[in-house]
């Protein structure tokens, strides 16, 4: 029988392949289209929780296959929020490329920074369609790893933003994210003491927080604004989420299977930790239903929009599509023999 060799990618290696904002935003709108179409197989994402650090750890099993583009795969992805105290990231793990022909793993790779560049792609993609003509303030609450890449994403789809507010529990994030997006950004970058001067009155807002506090109160989310959170709806009060006039998710199973394990939920002193504060607000569309203008974005200059992408494996997989098809371009990465 043939010789079967997997190739195998370390951040290190997909770093040097400089994947590029419109490139990864490409693919992962392809993932989105094929979800509006239906041509997919996904499901909700399994796991196990070993919580002994922190009652919201997980490790996820996210298989999915995107029939159109061909791509098949299976991301064993880990979210530890407490992993900093030990130096290590919060989000490790592996992602596996498959042919669809055959079924045979072509690549195995690190998605760690796969799934930032994922989540991020997701957010400002939904971003640019729901916020009003003319975004100049872009809010942006948590800078470390996934709040770096939306930053840098969000303002690539949003050329209008001319002021960033950033808002970090830790003072040296902030500065170290005011003076890496100085490069690349010629507007104005504050640094916000409080949530209140971060959040109130921007056109955009992101959180990307571990959901241990909610952040966003409905004083300061005006009318016209437009809200994205990576944590669920964990960053906003209740009367905040619901405040929203359009509500939207990636994938309706998906948030109704979250909200159902959040009804549950406690915090480490034992309060309840739902997944969106006050219950799941009543879903307007999928982001795949507005990027391909199913269902439109935005009806007036003063709605109020909240998207929550929880995370979808068939954005996983076309971005592992286009990364083992750079990767094998340019002749980056390590080949093992698996049988």
């Amino acid at each position: 029988m043939k010789p079967i060799e997997v190739l195998l990618l370390s951040r290190t290696d997909i770093l040097a392949l400089e994947l590029t904002p419109q490139q990864v935003v490409e693919a992962v709108e392809q993932a989105l289209t094929e979800h509006a179409a239906g041509t997919y197989e996904m499901h909700p994402k399994i796991g196990v929780h070993p919580t002994g650090t922190d009652p919201a750890n997980f490790i996820h099993a996210m298989p999915a296959y995107l029939k159109q583009l061909g791509a098949c795969g299976l991301k064993w992805v880990a979210g530890f929020a407490k992993n900093y105290q030990r130096d290590l990231p919060n989000v490790t793990g592996l992602q596996v490329y498959n042919d669809t022909a055959t079924g045979v793993p072509l690549a195995v790779m690190e998605c760690g920074y796969l799934t930032g560049l994922r989540t991020a792609a997701v957010s400002a993609i939904i971003a640019r369609e729901c916020a009003r003509p003319g975004a100049a303030t872009l809010a942006l609450a948590g800078c470390g790893f996934e709040g770096t890449m939306h930053l840098r994403f969000i303002l690539d789809q949003i050329p209008t933003i001319r002021e960033v507010r950033l808002r970090d529990i830790r003072p040296a994030a902030m500065h170290d994210l005011k003076e890496r997006a100085g490069k690349y950004f010629t507007g104005e970058i504050k640094i916000c003491e409080d949530n209140r001067s971060c959040f109130d009155g921007a056109d955009v807002i992101s959180t990307c927080t571990n959901g241990d506090e909610q952040l966003v109160r409905p004083e300061w989310f005006l009318p016209g604004a437009f809200a994205v959170g990576i944590e669920g709806g964990c960053a906003y009060t209740a009367e905040a989420l619901h405040s929203a006039d359009k509500f939207i998710v990636d994938d309706i199973p998906l948030a109704e299977y979250f909200d159902k394990l959040g009804r549950t939920r406690l915090t480490e002193d034992g309060q309840p930790d739902p997944e969106f504060p006050g219950g799941l607000p009543e879903i307007y569309a999928t982001i795949g239903e507005v990027v391909t203008k199913r269902k439109p974005a935005r009806s007036s200059d003063t709605e109020r929009i909240v998207a929550i992408p929880i995370g979808m494996a068939i954005c996983d997989v076309a971005l592992g599509h286009l990364t083992y098809r750079k990767a094998i371009e340019i002749g980056v990465g390590q080949k093992f023999g698996l049988a």
